[in-house]
């Protein structure tokens, strides 16, 4: 089996947003027409469960992918068929530094965390400055969805936990955390961040 790291691109108010997935294959290697089908989808998770939440300045505009259990692999590109998804939030947005944070813990032994720190929101997202129930309910759909990609493709993606080697140039183990438990933190969460509209 192969695993890939699979990395969602979005911009935000003049800042580049990454969040980093890991799959592993069920099957085999996914063909460059199921990485469209694939990053088609993810585009149509944020468009169903998140879409209403994000700034209108925020979209989600494509994915970059490589192996990362053998080193030494190229990236490469995907953009949505339907082009970038732009959030339809009408109201201000939170501060850029704000995110939700998603967690799953897989029932495997370790590596079996991940964490995921969404931006883009806006301030109707929040009341008390806590995540509503609605943003709380479509985020853990969202995440649950991530889970499992190409799902209806020959060539499965099951989510994994990865840990690195110390050069950081390849990983020496994973976990599914595929049907993991998932906790979404009502309290915002500070993104992980380089300097604004610095780095990718």
């Amino acid at each position: 089996m192969t695993v890939y790291m699979v990395t969602h691109k979005m911009e935000w108010l003049l800042q580049e947003l990454r969040n980093i997935y890991y799959f592993e294959t069920q099957t085999g290697n996914p063909t460059g027409s199921e990485w469209q089908d694939i990053v088609d989808e993810i585009r149509a998770d944020y468009d169903a469960y998140l879409k209403t939440y994000m700034s209108s300045d925020w979209k989600f505009y494509g994915i970059d992918y490589r192996v990362v259990d053998s080193a030494g692999y190229n990236t490469f590109s995907a953009v949505p068929t339907s082009g970038d998804l732009v959030g339809t939030g009408v109201v201000d947005d939170t501060a850029t530094q704000i995110a939700c944070l998603a967690s799953v813990k897989g029932i495997t032994t370790k590596p079996n965390k991940v964490r995921t720190y969404l931006g883009g929101f806006v301030e109707s997202a929040m009341s008390n400055s806590l995540w509503t129930s609605g943003v709380i309910t479509n985020v853990t759909s969202f995440i649950t969805n991530q889970g499992l990609l190409n799902s209806l493709g020959t060539n499965v993606l099951e989510r994994v936990s990865v840990t690195w080697n110390s050069s950081h140039t390849v990983i020496v183990a994973h976990n599914s955390v595929y049907l993991g438990a998932i906790k979404i933190s009502q309290v915002p969460a500070t993104q992980r961040r380089r300097r604004i509209g610095v780095g990718i």
